[in-house]
């Protein structure tokens, strides 16, 4: 009302009463189209980092990165922001939505969005920030626009040596939880023992892990530490949390105290060592009470296991062993085995054809078939040429004397010269091959080893050819 008042009391005064109201709405337009101009020259997007630290910095403290991404007009889509990586630092990128901000340089008004990323530097020295490139798109053609920060770096000094294992914080809460399972403890009963250690502006990885010590009487199991972050509710970081447990199991029955415990930080505010004390407890563990069961267990296994028994006889072991260790070694031996039988085989066949190329075979199957085929002479001819090399009955026995081819002449006529079949030649002849065989065996019997052949001996020749001509007489 005080701003229209003054602007109707100018409108009274002279000159712009003569300027007049048409006037004063060309100098709002003018200054409405300076304003667009100055707009339409600023940068599609602006890019600005800022360091959020203390005073002094030293290794395990946190430090703020914020990220300004402003824009003249509004944004199309989120804007893109760049992996950050710093050697010697523990970077954390922006998690969840960013905070809007408004602003204004040279007369243009910003609007936008910033990030934080948290570092927490793990070594001392000098830590550079890069410049850091954002793309985002912006206006009503959603128009893709970059832009980049500068550079920004910050120095780093080392803990103190009676700091010890410690760890910067702004604010650090350290808790402690018992639980027992029974209760009260009895011996194989259990006792977890969790320390909570929640700090704002510190990520959880970097706190330290807190000792849980043996307890005589008790066995220790510890258990994986839960480490999680700690943020506002929209993504925001605002630190770190981890819970350290262990279990201890009663062994024994007695009285116990689980020892107290000294967590150490430094206070990021004042930068002063700080220590949260733990305190112990004392446990008292009764022995087990021993309950009957209200069944019997053991004479149930005893009667399950009644059906179920089986006897096998040690010959059935051995015997069982003997026969794999056979079925192994065949199997092992078997390309030996299959030449071996091979082997076998050939040398069966040549005894074979041995065994019927011998006169004996031959004067078996002579003497089977004067059985049983009264007109074949088949096995005959082939008995006495193996015999005696002759092909016909009457060269055979010529040596054998007058009676002897007397003989095989009469067989021969009733044989194939009677007019009628006659079986009566082939006892004869079946009796007289006998007397021939002996004698055709007695004149090849085998000549000594010191004996000269007959051509080489005229004595063994002579007395050859007289025996002949005395079988020829008779």
């Amino acid at each position: 009302m005080i701003r229209l008042h003054r602007m109707l009391s100018l409108l009274g005064w002279g000159p712009l009463r003569r300027f007049g109201l048409s006037g004063l709405l060309g100098l709002f337009g003018w200054v409405s189209l300076a304003g667009v101009a100055a707009a339409q020259d600023a940068p599609a997007l602006r890019v600005t980092a800022t360091l959020q630290a203390p005073a002094e910095v030293r290794v395990g403290a946190t430090v703020r990165l914020q990220l300004e991404v402003l824009t003249p007009t509004w944004f199309t889509q989120p804007p893109v922001l760049p992996a950050l990586d710093i050697p010697g630092a523990l970077v954390t990128p922006p998690q969840g939505e960013g905070e809007l901000v408004r602003d204004s340089v040279g007369g243009v008004s910003y609007s936008g969005v910033r990030y934080t990323y948290v570092l927490s530097p793990t070594a001392a020295g000098a830590m550079q920030v890069p410049a850091l490139a954002v793309t985002a798109k912006v206006g009503p053609g959603g128009q893709e626009a970059s832009g980049a920060s500068k550079p920004v770096s910050f120095s780093v000094l080392a803990q103190t040596a009676a700091a010890g294992q410690v760890v910067a914080a702004g604010k650090m809460a350290v808790t402690q939880e018992f639980s027992m399972a029974p209760d009260p403890l009895i011996v194989g009963g259990r006792i977890t023992r969790s320390v909570t250690q929640r700090a704002e502006g510190v990520q959880a990885m970097l706190l330290p892990a807190v000792e849980l010590p043996d307890l005589p009487g008790f066995k220790r199991y510890p258990r994986e530490p839960e480490v999680t972050a700690l943020d506002d509710g929209r993504g925001g970081f605002v630190g770190g949390q981890r819970i350290d447990r262990a279990d201890y199991v009663a062994q024994e029955a007695g009285t116990f105290r689980l020892p107290p415990l000294t967590v150490r930080w430094r206070d990021g505010a004042t930068g002063e060592p700080a220590k949260s004390e733990l305190p112990g407890r004392a446990f008292t563990v009764a022995p087990a009470p021993v309950v009957a069961p209200p069944f019997s267990l053991a004479e149930d296994l005893a009667r399950l296991r009644h059906g179920l028994r089986w006897v096998i006889p040690t010959v059935w072991l051995v015997a069982g062993a003997g026969v794999l260790a056979a079925l192994g070694a065949l199997w092992l031996t078997w390309p030996w085995w299959r030449r071996l039988a091979a082997a076998l085989r050939v040398r069966a066949r040549q005894a074979a054809a041995v065994r019927r190329a011998s006169e004996a075979w031959h004067w078996r199957q002579w003497r089977r078939e004067a059985r049983q085929r009264p007109d074949s002479l088949g096995a005959f001819y082939r008995w006495l040429h193996v015999a005696t090399g002759a092909q016909d009955l009457r060269a055979a026995v010529a040596p054998l004397g007058r009676g002897a081819r007397q003989t095989a002449t009469a067989v021969l006529q009733d044989a194939y010269g009677a007019p009628k079949p006659a079986t009566a030649w082939r006892g004869v002849l079946a009796q007289s091959s006998i007397q021939w065989r002996q004698a055709w065996r007695g004149r090849q019997a085998p000549t000594p080893a010191h004996t000269l052949p007959r051509d080489l001996n005229p004595t063994q020749a002579g007395r050859t050819a007289t025996a002949q001509e005395a079988q020829g007489i008779q």
